[in-house]
């Protein structure tokens, strides 16, 4: 409890509240004017999509020929 009434530690923690209220306050106000990555991907015409992971059937393998039907040479 000497540490909580501690004068030092009590303008300490101010600072620090102050700095962390002034940085919250100054990159909210950044992040409003700047447009997002996926905004400034979209524009230049990169649409970035989430890759489905494997099914745990395709992955027992098999005969490697036919291990991609999709891509068909013939």
């Amino acid at each position: 409890m000497e540490l909580l009434t501690n004068p030092w530690f009590i303008v300490f923690t101010g600072i620090n509240i102050a700095a962390l209220i002034y940085l919250a306050i100054k990159f909210r106000y950044k992040s409003k004017k700047e447009p997002l990555l996926f905004e400034k991907l979209r524009d230049a015409g990169i649409f970035p999509t989430l890759r489905i992971p494997p099914k745990s059937s395709d992955l027992e393998g098999g005969d490697p020929e036919n291990c991609n039907p999709s891509n068909d040479n013939t």
